[in-house]
């Protein structure tokens, strides 16, 4: 258990997809109550409830009924997609653990990954220095959709606004503020992470065999040719 609520997000191109729209999970009813108040416009809701309908802060998060009845009717199709994303899954990282220059996810012990992506780390140096970004580009070239996965989120500016917002610097001093803020440059495994990862989406997980070990071969046919490409 690693805390009190979860969330699953049901967007496009998530396993379980409505569109738009999510869901909260979890453990307490007390915190499920103020979520159900707050997706519901802040109006009362079990045991969260104040003097008036509506007493306390909330938003308009209401899953339409149409939505809902998409995501029920894919209930025992999630069930055999999973079961294959994790064969063709188990299917290509056997195959790519092969390659130099390609490091497979570890998963921790007694684990099962759903794989939302498939991402693995890239080494440039056993490719004669083709760059990351070539290295997709290529991929993509040979028919294999692929990105760069996620990226230092907290320097994308968010982070910034909301430390500089009037309710952090009402809570926190300058100088906790300004060493928060350094500390994420130390960061620098999850910098390497970011700088090295390629990612192919969980849709790819769903192909035939036969077009998993196209994934392999278009790597494999990119590390032959990589010389010339990182020349070009």
């Amino acid at each position: 258990m690693l805390g009190d609520l979860g969330c699953f997000s049901f967007q496009n191109s998530k396993h379980l997809p409505s569109g738009e729209g999510g869901a909260v999970t979890g453990n307490r009813d007390d915190l499920l109550d103020r979520c159900q108040a707050f997706h519901n416009c802040g109006r009362a809701f079990g045991n969260f409830k104040g003097e008036r309908p509506y007493f306390t802060r909330g938003s308009n998060y209401r899953m339409q009924q149409f939505q809902a009845v998409i995501l029920l009717q894919q209930l025992e199709k999630l069930v055999r997609e999973t079961a294959w994303r994790g064969e063709n899954a188990d299917y290509l990282q056997a195959q790519l653990a092969t390659i130099p220059g390609i490091k497979t996810v570890r998963l921790p012990e007694n684990s099962r990954a759903v794989w939302h992506l498939y991402p693995f780390r890239y080494d440039a140096r056993e490719f004669n220095g083709l760059s990351r970004d070539r290295f997709l580009q290529a991929l993509s070239a040979e028919g294999i959709p692929c990105t760069g996965g996620y990226h230092e989120q907290y320097f994308d500016g968010l982070l910034d606004e909301a430390i500089q917002s009037r309710g952090y610097q009402r809570l926190f001093s300058p100088q906790r503020l300004k060493a928060y803020r350094d500390s994420l440059h130390e960061l620098k495994g999850n910098r390497e992470v970011c700088a090295t990862t390629v990612a192919v989406t969980q849709n790819l997980l769903l192909a035939e065999r036969r077009e998993v070990d196209h994934i392999v071969e278009a790597v494999r046919k990119i590390q032959a040719h990589s010389a010339a490409l990182a020349r070009a």
